[in-house]
């Protein structure tokens, strides 16, 4: 969908390159800026922006299994998962603790459900 006003001009100067793929997509606000026209945007020098780890489907089913049988992973279970699934034992901490708070969340929110069946609903905070 187009805008109904006319987009400005982008702020980079024609001998920065070509904006990234996220000043596109602020275009439809009216903003296209790039980091290269701002130094201060950049990220921090000598530290690396993390790439973020897109998941195979069998990798997720095998994460959700094993968070379905427990919760919490330490040690060798963490080492033997992350090999067996080719991530690292960095990736499978965080992701079992990114579905623990989903877990948290969801358990909250039927909680709240079951409550205002009964009447008896707290405010959201």
């Amino acid at each position: 969908p187009q805008p109904p006003w006319p987009l400005p001009p982008p702020l980079c100067t024609p001998g920065c390159g070509a904006p990234p793929a996220w000043a596109a997509r602020l275009g439809a606000t009216g903003f296209l800026i790039s980091k290269c026209c701002f130094p201060l945007l950049k990220a921090k020098p000598g530290k690396a922006k993390r790439v973020r780890t897109i998941f195979s489907s069998e990798q997720l089913a095998r994460l959700e299994q094993q968070f379905a049988r427990q919760q919490y992973l330490v040690g060798q279970e963490r080492c033997l998962l992350a090999s067996s699934l080719q991530l690292s034992e960095e990736q499978v901490k965080v992701w079992f603790q990114n579905r623990r708070i989903k877990w948290r969340k969801q358990s909250l929110e039927q909680q709240q459900a079951k409550l205002a069946k009964m009447g008896l609903a707290t405010p959201q905070r």
